[in-house]
């Protein structure tokens, strides 16, 4: 709990993780939970977090639980951050696994398109490639200044059999997962003074390894993340993988957009407008690309609504 030093900042501290410490040491039997929670609330050292009411959710949002490693990924950046001294812009490039919580952190000046490429690349490289990638609507993961066009990330998970899912535009809660975990990143990394780059790779270092290898989260049984991984085959890149520095074509697949319908019965969709319903204003649709025809069929829970033809722009040079 005092978190002294780099790799004791990023540990936890709570029944699950004394009782995995237990079994660590070799103690058998091992106590419940239950037992370690009223030890703790004997001596004092909790802290019950407070609670608030529920709140109201929209029935209509498409969303899906991720079951197992490499479902669903999301990936975000932090930033700007400076440094000690400096006015210098620095981002935090993460990536994450919804499920088994893996992350890939990297620390970088103010990203471009190319330096995503790169860095979704190497996490790709490491975790392996997911079903699907979540993003939200930025410039650097699908927005182009050309309305119809796919931009270079769009092109490059769908090169390699990714379905990318764009959520609703203004509404990064729904990246929840790697959104509590930029919280928590920042919560015990901003603290400390920052004086380089290199001392800030070293933090993340230690961050990834121990997130990796000693964080018990409950929805999986109680294990880490190392444990839950030990067996998995992923799908990966291979390390000579270099496809993304090249020009990219647009490969078959899909690509999904989760939309809230206006007022006006319309969503847009990589700068162009489509008309859906008045009647279904304020609820969510799912709009999918299919980039072997270039049609575009929106969903309404499940049910499919309508179709239109897609005015891609595919002789612009992205």
């Amino acid at each position: 709990m005092r978190r002294w030093g780099p790799r004791e900042r990023y540990r936890l501290a709570g029944a699950p993780t004394i009782r995995h410490e237990l079994a660590c040491l070799g103690y058998d039997p091992l106590p419940s939970l239950r037992t370690i929670v009223r030890i703790l609330q004997a001596g004092g050292r909790t802290s019950p977090a407070f609670r608030t009411q529920p709140c109201a959710s929209s029935s209509s949002y498409p969303a899906r639980c991720a079951t197992h490693s490499n479902q669903r990924h999301q990936v975000d950046l932090i930033g700007p951050r400076y440094l000690k001294g400096s006015r210098r812009q620095w981002f935090f490039l993460v990536y994450r696994d919804v499920y088994d919580g893996t992350v890939f952190v990297e620390f970088q000046p103010k990203p471009r398109l190319e330096t995503v490429l790169a860095f979704v690349v190497r996490a790709w490289q490491r975790l392996g490639l997911p079903d699907i990638l979540q993003v939200d609507n930025s410039d650097l993961f699908g927005q182009t200044s050309h309305p119809g066009s796919l931009n270079r990330f769009v092109r490059l998970a769908l090169l390699v059999g990714i379905d990318l899912t764009f959520i609703p535009e203004h509404e990064p809660w729904r990246n929840g997962s790697i959104e509590h975990f930029n919280g928590w990143l920042q919560e015990r990394l901003l603290v400390i003074p920052l004086h380089s780059p290199a001392q800030v790779r070293r933090e993340l270092t230690a961050m990834m390894d121990t997130c990796f290898h000693e964080h018990i989260h409950p929805h999986l049984n109680f294990q880490t993340t190392a444990q839950v991984r030990k067996n998995l085959s992923p799908r990966t890149l291979p390390h000579n993988f270099r496809r993304h520095l090249k020009p990219l074509p647009v490969a078959i697949g899909r690509v999904t957009f989760i939309r809230r319908v206006r007022p006006s019965g319309r969503i847009t969709i990589l700068g162009v407008k489509f008309k859906v319903r008045k009647r279904l204003a304020h609820q969510y649709v799912s709009a999918i690309l299919y980039t072997r025809t270039m049609l575009i069929k929106i969903y309404s829970q499940g049910h499919l609504l309508k179709q239109f033809d897609f005015p891609f722009v595919g002789k612009l040079k992205l």
